[in-house]
């Protein structure tokens, strides 16, 4: 017999089901109490219902965007469509630009994403001899990701213009601020209530940066057609391989690099933090991660490839991923028809359903010692016989949702584990690391999502 979760009447139809949302509390509250089931929680101006146990999530993985939506939830979440342009969520063709092209060309552009990441370090952490430099982790590592990242997007030298730095530095974080306040309204005010928030301000800003690539690009396309000579392998490039008509314009280009930059440098940020974090108060890890990176480097060089053979380094970085998962949920969907799960609960059309994640990920069913860091917990599955490509921190599965699963899984995963595994390698090689006190920065909880101390200090010292 079916039940169907009624979002509109919580407090008669749902109340067994009722578990308060307060992040860290999922893990004693509905994920344990209803194993294999659904339960909902009350966020600001929502209710979520949240799947527990990998059937469920499989459900959600298979489901169609015809059924569950995860577009339309995305952007009812940051409301991209009111603050930035509705083609967004008409044609959303730059996830595929960064499914594709961008992982695409990971090892052709490697020797700039490197050198990018060693500069934007000496930069940003003036380190001398024998003397401890203090840094506040997250400012330095959103400089680094912020520049990292747009070496490949945009290249030299806007990536190193400090304008354009801090334009992309101030724009991720306020998007997510702007569409945590505009949630507070209602749905039908939310339109309204955007126009008084200076998103514009920042876009103008944007346009007069990228204006002139853009109108260079394309001119030249027109002229000389799409594959004319020495033409610059970016992010431009690909977008206008697939931009068309109205989205061909200086404006619609400029917010497909801004929503680019938004989904790559907010995430990687928090989650670097994370394992920075991490390493400072494990140092019993640094050795034998740094004779891997060491004994790769020297067979293979600073390439894509020599980054994909550090096993180690990469278990760190998914352990840390996983004990510090940034949301107490994932795989957000927007129900558009009545929608069955397979152990025949009913979630209504209209309903939001995801993952209860942040429980999941500290199941001590699933990883032994969950709530314990093992910085080598999944390259030693490796070592036991697994396939390492399975435990790979890029690698789906329905126990680990870190980038989601699915059709809707994070299509940028590959060039944010590159550039985390090598920022991770660059400091193992060049740097000691530890904090002030010996005590790990405790993580923020803002509703349903866990971000890093965004104040704590972290000490740098020329490796020794």
């Amino acid at each position: 017999m079916h039940s169907t979760v009624d979002i509109l009447v919580p407090d008669v139809v749902y109340h067994r089901h009722q578990v308060p949302v307060s992040g860290q509390g999922f893990n004693t509250g509905g994920y344990d109490k209803y194993p294999g089931q659904v339960f909902k929680v009350a966020t600001v101006g929502k209710w979520v219902v949240l799947a527990t146990g990998t059937q469920l999530v499989n459900d959600i993985r298979k489901a169609k965007e015809e059924q569950l939506s995860a577009l339309k939830a995305i952007n009812e979440i940051i409301s991209m469509d009111d603050l930035l342009s509705p083609q967004l969520l008409q044609d959303d063709y730059h996830s595929e630009v960064v499914r594709t092209q961008v992982t695409r060309n990971l090892p052709a552009r490697y020797a700039e994403i490197k050198d990018e990441v060693a500069t934007a370090f000496a930069d940003l952490i003036p380190v001398y001899e024998n003397e401890w430099t203090e840094v506040v982790a997250y400012k330095m590592i959103l400089k680094s990701v912020v520049r990292t990242s747009n070496r490949l997007l945009v290249g030299l030298p806007l990536c190193r213009d400090p304008d354009y730095v801090k334009l992309q530095e101030a724009f991720t974080i306020d998007i997510f601020k702007v569409s945590t306040l505009i949630h507070m309204f209602p749905m039908f005010l939310r339109p309204f209530v955007s126009r008084f928030i200076n998103v514009e301000s920042q876009l103008q800003r944007a346009i007069r940066h990228l204006k002139p690539l853009i109108e260079d690009r394309i001119a030249k396309i027109d002229a000389l057609g799409p594959n004319y000579p020495d033409k610059p392998n970016d992010v431009i490039s690909w977008c206008l391989e697939h931009a068309k008509g109205e989205q061909r314009t200086v404006r619609e280009l400029a917010i497909r690099v801004m929503a680019i930059n938004t989904g790559a440098i907010h995430t990687t940020t928090m989650a670097f933090t994370h394992a920075i974090y991490d390493l400072a108060i494990h140092p019993e890890y640094v050795s034998e991660m740094r004779e891997e990176v060491e004994s790769i480097i020297e067979e293979y060089g600073w390439t894509k490839e020599s980054i994909d053979k550090m096993n180690k380094v990469d278990s760190f970085i998914k352990e840390s991923m996983r004990s510090t998962i940034p949301g107490a949920f994932t795989m957000l969907r927007k129900v558009v028809s009545d929608f069955t799960f397979s152990n025949g609960q009913v979630v209504p059309s209209g309903a939001y359903i995801a993952v209860a994640a942040y429980p999941m990920h500290l199941d001590d069913d699933i990883y032994s010692g969950g709530h314990e860091f093992d910085g080598f917990r999944f390259s030693k599955k490796g070592e036991e016989g697994e396939s390492d490509t399975k435990n790979k921190v890029v690698s789906l599965a329905l126990d680990y949702v870190a980038f989601g699963h699915g059709r809707h899984a994070c299509p940028g995963r590959f060039f944010v584990a590159n550039e985390m595994k090598t920022m991770l390698a660059h400091v193992l090689l060049n740097y000691d690391v530890k904090l002030p006190t010996n005590k790990r920065p405790a993580n923020l909880w803002l509703e349903d999502k866990q971000i890093p101390n965004h104040r704590a200090k972290v000490l740098f010292r020329k490796r020794r």
